[in-house]
């Protein structure tokens, strides 16, 4: 069954995008966290196709716009770091409130894996699994490289063609450190990153499963950071259900 879902944040904007439950619901549901510029649906429709194959084995999902992202409340001008992390913790406590549930996953894409991977040490006794497709350990060096060579508007703010990148994103980015306290998290972690991944190099992923004491990775060798062909995809997703499921 899906459901749309609007979640409050605490500045009262709106967060849209769907649950996923199976009628046959075995307890465990997977919140998942989309990368940078991207949404619920995410690159090549990665997470709804993710979320139906989920379905088919009895695990619920949910998958959010954050705010200024996708089709929630604001424009991505107002989108910081501070903002999405307050956002990934409001929507931990909303899984944790649904009916049913007895474990949690949490599944982050490129940058999605980054705020999946600080939230889960913040909050290690919430998290079940962590699943990180293509973890952007480097997301706070791209952002500030994107910020800082792209031609300023009036306000200061970064002009990224569609996207307006705010100064208050840049200055947010100095209070986060992508790889501190990864062994607090001591549950396990299932990373798949693409050998051939230029945007977040495959390496950022290793060292996400260096830092992470119960961790392992699997490259796939010949995908990029988005598994653009059919058998990449394939790969991605049994390996990531294999995990999910054992």
């Amino acid at each position: 069954m899906l459901k749309h879902i609007e979640i409050y944040n605490e500045q009262k904007k709106c967060l849209r995008g769907y649950l996923t439950l199976p009628e046959d619901f075995k307890g465990l549901i997977v919140l998942m966290f989309h990368g940078f510029t991207g949404n619920k649906t995410e690159h090549g429709g990665h997470f709804r196709d993710f979320a139906r194959l989920l379905e088919e084995h009895h695990i619920a999902s949910l998958r959010m716009d954050f705010s200024g992202n996708g089709e929630s409340d604001g424009t991505f001008k107002d989108f910081t770091f501070d903002t999405m992390m307050a956002e990934a913790n409001l929507l931990l406590d909303y899984v944790k409130s649904l009916d049913g549930v007895k474990n949690i996953g949490l599944l982050g894409f490129s940058m999605g894996g980054a705020v999946a991977s600080y939230l889960a040490t913040k909050r290690s006794n919430d998290i079940d699994k962590l699943l990180l497709w293509s973890p952007a350990g480097n997301i706070i060096e791209i952002i500030k490289t994107s910020f800082e060579r792209s031609p300023k508007l009036k306000n200061g703010n970064a002009d990224l063609g569609n996207f307006e990148l705010s100064k208050e994103m840049y200055e947010s980015l100095n209070a986060y450190k992508m790889y501190d306290s990864l062994d607090c998290f001591t549950n396990p972690v299932f990373i798949v990153h693409g050998k051939k991944d230029v945007t977040v190099n495959y390496n950022y992923g290793m060292k996400y499963q260096e830092g992470f004491p119960n961790a392992k990775i699997h490259l796939v060798e010949t995908a990029g950071h988005g598994y653009d062909k059919r058998n990449e995809k394939n790969e991605l997703f049994e390996k990531s259900l294999d995990f999910l499921k054992g």
